[in-house]
């Protein structure tokens, strides 16, 4: 055997070592921005992975300044916004101009997508608006974002066919403290739509201002968190390294004048919103912040979504698990495509050395998020009683038990006397 020995053939993968995480991509669609010089163009798409990339651009609070007296967004806010509560993440912004529909065919959603390799996770929606004006809004809620909310979710739906999975979509919306339409009728349920403004970091602008709403505030607070943390903790299971050893991640920030004052997109402050206003924003499924008498802090209300309470994607955070675990599955059973699927040579029942080897793949994606705690438990099953030989297809199902959200909280107090014991 000309004496060469033993052939040695070098492993790889045995380290289990993971590739970074990419859950922590978001697009920023700016409806109606603004140029600054050479360097930050309209109708076009720029890669952010952390503030310096935006004051590379020429972007800050001067630019946003200049453009406040235009039909422009505030879209450095709504990018320091992001990056402020979510150092970590990577942000993909489309700069527009020509103000076409934002989730059009080939429009501002799809070339955030293509720019990013279809790795957007969560996306945002900002509008443009004369500061002057006042929105046109029927019952507290504006024709346009009506609109955009229906286009969105279909836009969704159809990347979700061609298996690009987007969590969630953060809209722009106008919310008078009364009359408010009902969110949940929409049927929109990978839509959240945020009525939160920052009146104090505004009070500088003109105050047309003070109906935007914190979309940057809200991309930032989903990057940040895990996949099964709403919005509205009040701390993070995973602070970023800036932020350890804080007792909460409230909104505030003094030194920036960020939420010292705040309140609704119809210039409404917190403090002025009865009890009863508050209840109904929440109920009609809008997202605003607030804070919790006797705690300091400012907190967003909750992560829903518009769609009823008896869906169970209602939330930003269920969509994101759901999301997450459609992606571990195919990369687990790709492998498996046209492969083949033995069988009993008796009954014609799917072999169970072949339910064990695709039960294994499943386990190897998801035990991850059960290790993370993104979940409580899962059960994958492939039922052997189908006939594979003649359909040519294997029908499988996942079942997952999310964590639960503390939504509401009652402590019992009461007295007790040692002597009556």
């Amino acid at each position: 055997m000309s004496f060469k020995g033993p052939s040695i053939i070098k492993i790889n993968g045995g380290l289990g070592q993971q590739a970074p995480s990419d859950r922590n991509v978001a697009g920023l669609i700016i409806q109606k921005g603004y140029v600054v010089g050479t360097t930050f163009l309209a109708d076009t798409v720029y890669k952010l992975q952390g503030l310096d990339d935006a004051t590379a651009l020429g972007l800050g609070a001067a630019s946003d300044a200049n453009a406040s007296t235009t039909n422009a967004s505030a879209l450095w806010y709504h990018i320091s916004e992001f990056f402020r509560l979510n150092p970590d993440g990577t942000l993909y912004v489309w700069n527009g101009g020509t103000g076409t529909t934002p989730f059009a065919a080939g429009a501002a959603a799809d070339q955030l997508m293509a720019a990013s390799a279809n790795s957007i996770r969560f996306m945002g929606l900002v509008y443009g608006f004369d500061p002057s004006a006042t929105p046109t809004v029927t019952g507290g809620f504006g024709g346009t974002v009506a609109a955009d909310i229906a286009l969105a979710q279909a836009w969704v739906e159809a990347k979700a066919s061609a298996f690009v999975y987007v969590d969630c979509v953060v809209v722009e919306g106008y919310a008078s403290s009364s009359t408010l339409v009902d969110l949940k009728a929409l049927d929109a349920p990978q839509v959240h739509v945020t009525v939160a403004c920052d009146h104090g970091y505004f009070s500088a602008y003109p105050a047309g201002f003070k109906k935007s709403a914190a979309v940057g505030t809200t991309l930032g607070s989903i990057g940040v968190r895990m996949l099964s943390e709403s919005i509205g903790s009040v701390k993070l299971e995973r602070y970023p390294a800036k932020a350890r050893g804080q007792a909460n991640y409230s909104l505030t920030d003094t030194r920036q004048n960020r939420w010292v004052k705040f309140g609704t997109s119809a210039a409404v402050s917190f403090d002025n919103l009865t009890q009863a206003e508050r209840d109904n924003l929440t109920a009609n499924a809008y997202g605003y912040v607030g804070k919790y008498e006797g705690y300091a802090g400012v907190y967003h209300n909750a992560d829903a979504t518009c769609t009823l309470v008896t869906n169970d994607y209602n939330t930003i955070h269920i969509n994101r698990i759901w999301n997450e675990a459609a992606r571990m599955v195919r990369r687990a059973l790709i492998p498996s495509m046209n492969s083949r699927v033995r069988v009993d040579p008796s009954s014609g029942k799917v072999d169970p050395a072949t339910i064990a080897d695709w039960d294994a793949a499943a386990k190897r994606q998801l035990d991850g998020l059960l290790a993370e705690g993104e979940i409580a438990d899962f059960a994958f099953r492939l039922d052997p009683d189908q006939d594979v030989i003649a359909t040519g297809k294997v029908v499988t199902k996942l079942s997952i038990t999310p964590q639960g959200i503390a939504k509401a909280i009652e402590a019992e107090i009461g007295f007790t006397n040692p002597a009556q014991a």
